[in-house]
């Protein structure tokens, strides 16, 4: 009796497996590969140019020599970034562009004098889209998204007084910013970023808000 009992399981288990083993056989087949293999990509070149409108925010110091000093915050900023864009969230490339800081001018001994001081940034970013928070690929969280990045900054100054004296120095620094990103087409796009910049040993800080261009150079 017990010898039957074996037999009849040994023969569910047969009907019941080889079903599932075949078709696992036959998939196997048709895709050339097992379910183990996960493709990767797509990943993308993404180019971003732009500019827009920048305010110094940290403590400016006019000489006392100026008389009828008459000081400028604002100024006209203008940016270019590089990003690789991976098969996951983290993005990461490089910015670079031209960063208005501040200028002045008044009188100095009875002669016009301008001081006019600006910023290149080098820097290595990062980047993340707010998705993972919730949301599905039309949700505002897809298209916002936050960026941080460090590196260096060459400040300039010129000063126009009885003749142009330039000068330049090198500032470690940091960038922090918040973008939304809105859809032209499949390979451009229009964002609208609020970003940080602080060149730290300079103590020059500047916060700008630029309208950008978004391309979509390439894929594989």
């Amino acid at each position: 009796m017990r010898g039957c009992l074996h037999i009849v399981a040994f023969w569910i288990c047969l009907f019941t497996i080889s079903p599932t083993a075949y078709g696992q056989q036959e998939q196997i087949s048709r895709t050339g590969a097992d379910s183990t293999d996960i493709k990767r990509g797509p990943y993308t070149i993404v180019v971003s140019a732009g500019g827009g409108l920048s305010y110094y925010s940290t403590h400016l110091g006019v000489p006392a020599a100026i008389e009828q000093a008459h000081v400028s915050r604002f100024g006209v900023p203008g940016s270019l970034r590089v990003m690789w864009y991976p098969d996951h969230r983290l993005r990461m490339g490089l910015e670079t562009g031209w960063t208005t800081m501040y200028s002045y001018r008044g009188k100095v001994a009875g002669e016009s004098a301008h001081v006019y001081v600006s910023a290149v940034p080098v820097l290595l970013v990062f980047s993340m889209p707010l998705g993972w928070l919730k949301g599905s690929d039309r949700s505002l969280t897809r298209r916002l998204a936050i960026t941080a990045g460090t590196g260096v900054y060459l400040n300039y100054s010129r000063l126009d007084y009885a003749g142009t004296v330039m000068a330049n120095t090198t500032s470690l620094g940091w960038m922090a910013a918040g973008s939304y990103t809105y859809p032209l087409g499949r390979r451009f796009r229009l964002a609208g970023e609020l970003k940080w910049f602080d060149a730290i040993a300079a103590e020059n800080a500047a916060f700008t808000a630029e309208i950008q261009l978004v391309w979509r150079a390439f894929s594989w």
